[in-house]
Parts: C-alpha cells; structure tokens; sequence
C-alpha cells in the first residue's frame, strides 16, 4: 500500500499528463476522421455540381448556336423581302 501511493506521489502528475495526451490524442483523430470525411463529401457534391454544370453550359451553346442560325435565317428572308420590294 506504501508503495501504491509512492508510485502515485512521485508519478502522478507525469500519468495525469500521459493520459491527458492520449486522450486528446484519441479525440482529435476522431475528429480529424469525421472533417475527411465531411471533406469528402463536399468533393463529391463539388464534382457532381462541375459535371452538371458542364453539361448545361454544351446545352446553352447548342441553344445559342440554332438562335444563331436562326438569326442568320431570318436576317437572309428580311434581305430578300427588302430586294423583292425595292424592285
């Protein structure tokens, strides 16, 4: 028993101090899982916001093309009208 609280008079604060440690130790690789994983997610949604974005912007360009042609379209009737009348 004498020795039991030598052990714990003269180590005490050094085990007080391992344990602390470890324990802050444990802690912070739990949380330092549960951020990766968070981070992880946010990747995915990133990517899955960059691959549909990218396919809205091959549509806005499909849509600006046939307005273009459509433009250019209209701008050769107008210029036929204009001939046509001003014969």
């Amino acid at each position: 028993m004498e020795e039991i609280a030598n052990l714990i008079t003269n180590y005490g604060v050094s085990i007080v101090i391992v344990a602390l440690f470890i324990w802050d130790w444990v802690t912070n690789k739990k949380e330092t899982k549960k951020t990766l994983n968070a981070i992880q997610k946010s990747n995915e949604n990133i990517a899955s916001c960059l691959t549909e974005m990218k396919q809205s912007n091959v549509n806005i360009s499909k849509s600006l093309d046939l307005l273009q042609k459509s433009l250019d379209n209209q701008t050769e009737k107008i210029d036929r009208l204009l001939e046509r009348n001003c014969r």
